[in-house]
């Protein structure tokens, strides 16, 4: 029998709303073992449905660490309408931030391409990212597109922050990850075996 919100004793149903404000709310992922809601896999499934009623999904970060994230339908609505989508010049900035920091030392064997909050990542300076040769992103547009991306989570936060990718991607599901690493794949190496399988995979007309 299926156990809804409402057939909870008091104690447990506060677990999982406390549950699901922490998830929301950190800025890290929360461990397990500090909420009974996390830990227990009934109430964990009620804070799934409780999260989902808002178009939003548990993410599991490492193997005890939680947080939430948009359940990946609804970020595509949302994307499809223009809502939370980086303007152009800093989803530019951002992807040479992951160039450098991901993508490059993943291909080199450096890095697990798979943890974008590990402190083994490189981190770019702005005079490597103005070293594009799109004359529209110049160091002064860099550094304002940085703060704004800071400042969304999108990369590590302050301003003397090293650049590397910030909390919200630990926000990511597991498929959203890897659709992000996929897209740098094919955005660095658009001729090789692996971007070739991508657009395979994807059923991408052009290769």
């Amino acid at each position: 029998m299926t156990v809804t919100l409402a057939a909870l004793s008091g104690r447990d149903r506060a677990a999982v709303l406390n549950a699901v404000v922490a998830v929301e709310e950190a800025v890290d992922p929360v461990a397990a073992e500090q909420f009974q809601a996390l830990a227990d896999p009934a109430l964990r499934h009620l804070v799934e449905e409780s999260l989902l009623g808002a178009g939003r999904t548990l993410v599991r970060v490492g193997k005890a660490h939680w947080t939430s994230g948009y359940d990946d339908k609804i970020a595509d609505r949302l994307a499809k309408e223009g809502i939370g989508v980086l303007a152009p010049v800093d989803a530019a900035v951002l992807t040479l931030v992951l160039i450098h920091s991901v993508a490059i030392p993943a291909a080199r064997g450096m890095v697990d391409s798979n943890d974008w909050s590990s402190e083994q990542l490189p981190a770019p300076d702005v005079v490597t990212l103005a070293a594009n040769r799109d004359r529209r992103l110049n160091e002064s547009a860099i550094r304002a597109s940085l703060r704004r991306l800071r400042d969304a989570g999108i990369l590590r936060s302050g301003l003397r922050s090293k650049l590397r990718p910030g909390p919200q991607f630990r926000r990511l599901t597991e498929a959203r990850s890897r659709m992000v690493w996929e897209n740098l794949v094919v955005a660095t190496a658009p001729q090789s075996n692996l971007a070739r399988a991508i657009h395979r995979r994807r059923g991408d007309v052009h290769e």
